[in-house]
């Protein structure tokens, strides 16, 4: 059980940390504009990896991989890679918000539903309650009653489909992993072996075509590279570890408005007035599934 000061900061890093992820959505938009998914890849694997470099002679915990460890992050590795291969082959094909709204609804369903299967949990109605209200959230959000089964499948949402369940596996990993290895040596090593896994698909590939491009890339680059993953990504593992994998993926429901949001920002998507009502929806169902009565039994 973690202190209530420690629970308030790490809340409210949880929420940072999904505001980002919302911005990346519109930034992975703009960076498939200029190369092929495989190649942002692997640069993002590497400068996140990078990424970690100032902090990890300050936080004085071992790198080392041993035979206790090196499945969690391994397996976290694979899903990571299959994660970004569809995030950018998604947004470079679909809509960037549609994508955000589409992922970040769905991952924290899949989540409930896979934890409820594997360790045999019956939910709570307070939970049963918040996931149906992140569900809303995104239908409004999204506009569901607009799209038909075939634009689903042919504007890149099935991508973000496959996005969505990759992710499940990383949230369920990284929170078994608790116990075997602490949370910077295992992002930096999930990160890093994540770059390794994507060089069997880029060796024809021009990789260093990206030291060419303008500011414009790079910018955004590094919004999805440090900002997103190394920063991101590493605190949503934190929070994976210290509040389990169904409170810390319902944070995931905060997404869908900020993606939308940036969207409309920096690409021109439309502003629909149920993005506001989604977001209550949103913020309703974080608190929900977050509250912590007496009676809960929490998954070990």
């Amino acid at each position: 059980m973690i202190k209530k000061e420690s629970s308030c900061s790490l809340y409210f890093m949880m929420v940072g940390a999904m505001i980002i992820w919302g911005l990346s959505w519109t930034n992975a938009k703009i960076l498939g504009t200029y190369t092929d998914p495989l190649i942002l890849m692997f640069w993002r694997f590497v400068i996140a990896g990078f990424g970690f470099l100032p902090i990890l002679p300050f936080i004085k915990k071992s790198l080392k991989l041993n035979k206790e460890n090196i499945f969690f992050v391994l397996v976290n590795a694979f899903f990571i890679t299959l994660y970004n291969y569809f995030y950018f082959k998604g947004t470079q094909i679909g809509l960037a918000g549609a994508g955000g709204v589409l992922v970040t609804t769905l991952n924290p369903i899949f989540t409930f539903l896979f934890t409820l299967l594997i360790y045999n949990k019956t939910a709570s109605k307070k939970d049963f309650v918040g996931v149906l209200m992140g569900l809303a959230e995104g239908g409004l959000i999204m506009n569901i009653w607009n799209f038909s089964l075939n634009s689903l499948l042919v504007s890149g949402n099935l991508y973000f489909l496959l996005c969505a369940l990759s992710w499940v596996f990383v949230t369920l990993i990284t929170s078994k992993s608790k116990t075997k290895i602490h949370i910077i040596p295992f992002s930096f090593w999930s990160f890093s072996i994540s770059a390794i896994f994507t060089v069997p698909f880029i060796t024809n590939l021009p990789i260093m075509e990206v030291f060419q491009f303008d500011m414009i890339f790079w910018t955004n680059f590094l919004m999805v590279s440090i900002g997103s993953m190394t920063v991101a990504t590493t605190i949503y593992f934190l929070g994976t570890t210290q509040l389990g994998s169904e409170k810390a993926s319902a944070f995931i429901f905060t997404v869908p408005v900020s993606a939308m949001g940036f969207s409309i920002i920096f690409l021109g998507e439309k502003l629909e007035l149920f993005t506001a009502i989604g977001g209550i929806f949103a913020i309703t169902a974080v608190y929900l599934i977050n509250r912590n009565p007496a009676k809960d039994t929490a998954i070990e």
